[in-house]
């Protein structure tokens, strides 16, 4: 018996064994330092050592630009880096950032969550440079900064964080800054500890990967907070301690949702290479069809190739049991190329009323499992012997096999090399050995392959009963002398004890000839009185070992003949139904044996049945007839499916044979088909029969769960519980699963305009077969002339030969009414003086500006790129300004406004008798009382203000000040647009262009 079971890595004896083996330092880290400001014990960024490290310092001095500093170090590595190589920084952070940072593009929502500030507080940048040139650039205080494989925060087992660095440009250097924000508060430092950066090249860790991150998308606040998504504990998945486990979770979600681990090793390997996850979950959610929303991917971040398959695809029978009983289980991919990522991916499962959650216990890489190529006869031995066993794995470079005791833990017997025998001592009883694959001098392993060596014990005489001579038998019939044993095997026969002479079929000695057939029962004809009486041995060799009787020890059989003339005939044909085997086996346990007897037979005389090694009793009727009650389990279990039956006379026996006809299962349709989309499961198999099970070999193996997924190609054995396939032989059902390409399309997020009045069966999709859902899986068909929704997503399914495919294209639709986004110009129109220049804004971010004056001239902007422009107006009558360009709206995209202004004469403006006044305090507490930023008599006059922050960060603008500003930033950076503006001092330019003065100057906002 072979099986594979989980490993438990941590084994005493073997790590006293690798405690002796030294590693080749395989990381190549940066070794000199090229520039730095405001750093501490720098050498300690390079010195090898991640246990020490420099301090990179910040500060937010005392005045705005006064005493303020950013700290920076600058690391070089021996030589250039090639593209796509990624560079491990370990940093630590004053403030609590890199936890948050962690997840990816969910570090905002986690950062809400703990209350930590990405921007405002400690702020820092990396940056990757090929000598001068910059080719990768990142920082926490942009959105989404380490989101994507060129930039992550990932951690180690121990907790630890690192930047991971994937620049596609080849690089010989990083460079870390430090900084403080703009929230942080006068006289505050901060410092950045810089332990060290270095590349991996080799596989240091033996297979355990170094780092990991996770990601989501579609979680909101609410989902992470009270809802328990995300990942907790990451770094437990990787720590090398089997009974922790970092948990993946979308907690109770019903929208479409996911979240991700993802695992890095230092550098790819062999592509023969397994990786290994252990894994567990809530056994209902199996239930629910899980395994077709958890996803393995494998990426090697040097070529971008991809491995990618559900988890439904990757179960095999033993490890569906484990993760259906609520047992964790080791879960085996072969990316069959060399990758150096693994990420775990949770997709949401709609309409699901529990927590949707995946335990990861343990991810390492290893050599395949090994598989043993020993014959039967190596594994079946007798008992007093010792045997060779060989189990060999695939690229066995640099691999050794290891045998063990135990399936977990153990005691380590021998370590070979991949198709070198393991001796076993010897063996007086079952014994089962456990052998894993690993690299040498690694600890991690591949799950151990169980080795079951099955000891039989040698026959003795006692094992073997013979029935056929209990009788005196007349010299006119045949001697049928029929062995049985509790041992499975064969028998043979002898002359003599000592198994000398061999009796053999169609042998003819002494005026006898023998016959012998497959089942052991010897048939002697032309014995007579004069030479009896005769005494022959039989013996039985098991069929598994080949264990047979010791010379002396076999079981003797004395025959005695008598000279009479005696001719008798037994007709009998029983018959057994299907439904009469089910009720044998549902314990209808006896059955009579009817028929009737004919020739020398007399009335009374008793009859005899043989039927499985045992003898039932009856006499011949008054009407030559008989009827036995026999055991029907042992009728139908008879191994020729033959009775041998004996007419006792007065003086000697006779005998004849009686055949007993057993059914055939019958399977109409043994070919069957279907489609991937309806996710047939062996309860969808047609089998006409309620009594009939499915299971996965034709003689032996397990009954298949009624829910256990179909797959293409598998054949799949019917037949009925409990009874045995050599008494009902299982029908093979072959099945074709047909599978659909998933539909295409232009696009995966389609625009529409409202008022073309779009349906369903507008989205654009390549195949004009489809049909569309309302979700990933399952779900509801939309019927194509439903109107379409705005921000919904839509699911297609390419239809082909009655199958539609089993994955659908997920497209997003928008739209977009008529008019979206309307054109404005933002600048003085009414009283404007002729001679003086004001500025006019329209809409941001579009393309093909036009800007048209028409009593003046443009002195500032107004180009193709520009949405602003300065004009000075030297006309009185028929002024006007216009502007016109090209929005991506697809529904309206040209637009165009015109807008009349009105100039007049004005006087010289001098002095302060304008009644300009600044008020530099204000508190936006919603009081009532000096609530807003207030200029005296700026509402007489066309002007732009702005406000900065202490570090000279823009934060308000607006033009035509009317004296409405409560604290409220409208300038996305710092803050984005809509957030209040925290208490303290800023500082204001205010541009009046008719008075031909900028008035600059602080305030203080007070909450």
């Amino acid at each position: 018996m072979i099986r594979k079971t989980t490993l438990k890595q941590n084994l005493l004896c073997l790590l006293l064994f690798l405690s002796v083996i030294s590693y080749a330092q395989e990381r190549v880290y940066a070794d000199a330092v090229s520039s730095q400001s405001a750093v501490d014990q720098s050498n300690n960024a390079i010195d090898s050592d991640l246990s020490t490290h420099a301090i990179v310092r910040s500060g937010s001095g005392v005045l705005l630009g006064i005493g303020a500093y950013t700290g920076h170090l600058e690391l070089v590595y021996p030589t250039t880096l090639p593209a796509n190589t990624t560079s491990f920084i370990k940093i630590a952070t004053e403030d609590d950032i890199l936890s948050s940072l962690l997840g990816g593009n969910l570090g905002g929502l986690l950062s809400d969550i703990v209350g930590t500030l990405l921007i405002g507080n400690q702020e820092f940048s990396a940056e990757a440079l090929n000598i001068d040139d910059s080719v990768l650039q990142t920082g926490s205080g942009l959105v989404n900064a380490f989101s994507t494989d060129e930039a992550r925060v990932v951690t180690d087992k121990n907790g630890d964080y690192f930047l991971a660095l994937t620049p596609s440009s080849p690089y010989d250097r990083v460079r870390l800054t430090n900084s403080v924000g703009s929230l942080i508060g006068l006289g505050q430092e901060r410092d950045l500890d810089v332990y060290g950066a270095y590349y991996g090249d080799g596989d240091t860790t033996c297979g355990a990967p170094n780092y990991t991150s996770f990601s989501g998308d579609g979680l909101s606040l609410d989902l992470l907070g009270l809802g328990g998504a995300g990942v907790t504990n990451p770094e437990l998945a990787i720590d090398g301690d089997e009974d922790t486990f970092s948990e993946l979770s979308l907690g109770l979600v019903d929208v479409l949702a996911g979240i991700e681990q993802t695992f890095y090793f230092d550098s790819p390997e062999d592509a023969s290479d397994n990786y290994y996850i252990k894994m567990a979950m809530d056994p209902s959610l199996l239930q629910l069809g899980i395994a077709n929303s958890i996803e393995v991917v494998g990426k090697n971040r040097a070529d971008a190739s991809v491995f990618s398959e559900n988890l439904s695809s990757l179960l095999d029978l033993d490890v569906l049991g484990l993760l259906q009983s609520g047992q964790s289980a080791i879960v085996a991919l072969n990316p069959s190329t060399p990758i150096d990522q693994v990420t775990v991916r949770l997709s949401s499962l709609l309409g699901v009323g529990i927590d949707q959650e995946l335990k990861i216990f343990d991810v390492f890489r290893a050599p395949a499992s090994p598989v043993v190529t020993s014959t039967a006869d190596d594994l079946n031995i007798c008992e007093g012997s010792s045997t060779s066993v060989v189990a060999e794995v695939e690229n066995d470079t640099n691999v050794e096999l290891r045998w063990y005791d135990a399936e977990e833990d153990g005691n380590l017997l021998a370590t070979l090399d991949s198709g070198e025998a393991f001796v076993t001592p010897v063996l007086n009883s079952d014994t089962t050995y456990y052998v894993a694959a690993a690299e040498i001098g690694c600890l991690n392993e591949s799950p151990r392959t169980e080795v079951l060596i099955n000891v039989e014990p040698i026959p003795t005489a006692d094992d073997i009963t013979v029935l056929g001579n209990e009788n005196p038998i007349c010299s006119s019939d045949n001697v049928v002398l029929v062995p049985t044993s509790s041992v499975d095997g064969t028998f043979s026969w002898y002359f003599d004890a000592n198994k000398t002479n061999e009796i053999t079929d169609g042998m003819v000695s002494g005026g006898a000839t023998y016959e012998i057939d497959s089942n052991g029962v010897m048939t002697v004809t032309g014995l007579t009185e004069a030479g009896g009486p005769y005494t022959y041995y039989v013996s039985v060799e098991d069929d598994l070992a080949g264990c047979e009787n010791a010379p002396g020890d076999l079981q003797s059989v004395e025959v005695n003949v008598v000279d009479f003339e005696k001719t008798v005939s037994i007709d009998s044909n029983p018959m057994i139904s299907l439904d009469g085997l089910i009720d044998i086996f549902s314990g209808n346990d006896m059955i009579n044996v009817t028929g009737t007897v004919s020739g020398d037979a007399m009335v009374g005389e008793p009859i005899s049945l043989n039927i499985n090694g045992k003898v039932f009793d009856g006499v011949v009727a008054a009407d030559s007839s008989f009827s036995i009650p026999v055991n029907a389990i042992d009728l139908v279990l008879d191994i020729d499916n033959t009775i041998e039956a004996f007419v006792q006379g007065t003086l000697c026996s006779v005998s004849d044979e009686i055949l007993v006809d057993l059914p055939d299962l019958i399977i109409d349709d043994i070919f069957q088909v279907f489609c991937a989309s309806d996710f047939a499961t062996v309860a969808d198999l047609e089998v006409g029969l309620n009594d009939i099970a499915l299971f996965n070999d034709l003689t032996a193996g397990l009954q298949l769960d009624a829910n256990t997924p179909l797959v293409d190609g598998e054949v799949y054995f019917a037949g009925i519980v409990g009874i045995p396939a050599s008494v009902l032989a299982r029908v093979q059902i072959t099945v074709q699963v047909n599978d659909v390409p998933m539909p295409t399309t232009n696009s995966r997020s389609q625009v529409f305009c409202e008022s073309d009045g779009p349906t369903v069966g507008d989205i654009q999709v390549d195949q004009t077969n489809v049909v569309f859902y309302d979700s990933r899986l399952r779900g509801n068909v939309i019927d194509p002339s439903t109107p379409v929704e705005d921000g919904r997503w839509y699911y297609v399914a390419a239809v082909e030969n009655g199958c539609e495919s089993s994955e659908r294209l997920r497209i997003m639709t928008n739209i977009f009414a008529d008019g979206i986004s309307p054109i404005t110009i933002i600048g003085e129109s009414e009283e404007v003086c002729r001679g003086r220049s004001y500025t006019y804004e329209t809409n941001a971010d579009k393309e093909d500006y036009v800007w048209t004056i028409v009593g003046g001239t443009i002195t500032e902007g107004g180009t193709s790129t520009d949405n602003m422009v300065t004009v000075r107006w030297t006309e009185l009558i028929d002024t006007q300004i216009s502007v016109s360009y090209t929005d991506d709206s697809i529904c309206s995209p040209s637009k165009m406004l015109t807008l009349d202004v009105e100039v007049g004469t004005c006087g010289m403006v001098l002095g302060e008798e304008f009644c300009l006044k600044v008020f530099n305090e204000f508190s936006p507490n919603n009081d009532g009382f000096n609530d807003f930023f207030t200029v005296q008599c700026i509402e007489d006059y066309s002007n732009t203000v702005e406000i900065y922050n202490r570090n000279g960060n823009l934060v308000y603008k607006t033009v035509d000040y009317r004296n409405t500003w409560n604290g409220l930033a409208n300038v996305n950076g710092v803050l984005s647009s809509g957030d209040h503006l925290p208490s303290g001092t800023y500082y204001y330019a205010i541009k009046i262009p008719e008075l031909e003065r900028n008035l600059v100057g602080w305030l203080q906002l007070a909450r």
